[in-house]
């Protein structure tokens, strides 16, 4: 038993030294996690504008072919009305 023991503080030093290394090992995994998060929501960020930008040069557009629409449709109602007093 006395034979077991000597090797004990040998044991106990080896499994803090591979805890230690573990706890680095998390530490890293940690740091590298949390970057590919940051860089992931700059990305997204980055995405939703885009999305804003575009969605707004869409309404853009539609506004503007709406309002050539109605400007068309009113002056065809013109002329049509003119027409009609014409024949009236």
């Amino acid at each position: 038993m006395a034979d077991q023991n000597q090797d004990l503080p040998l044991v106990v030093s080896e499994i803090l030294i591979e805890m230690h290394d573990m706890k680095a090992s998390i530490n890293r995994l940690a740091e590298i996690m949390l970057r590919q998060q940051q860089e992931t929501n700059k990305r997204f960020e980055l995405l939703m504008e885009e999305n804003r930008r575009n969605t707004e040069m869409m309404i853009g557009a539609f506004r503007e072919e709406g309002l050539q629409s109605r400007q068309q449709f009113a002056a065809f109602d013109k002329r049509l009305e003119r027409i009609e007093q014409k024949l009236a």
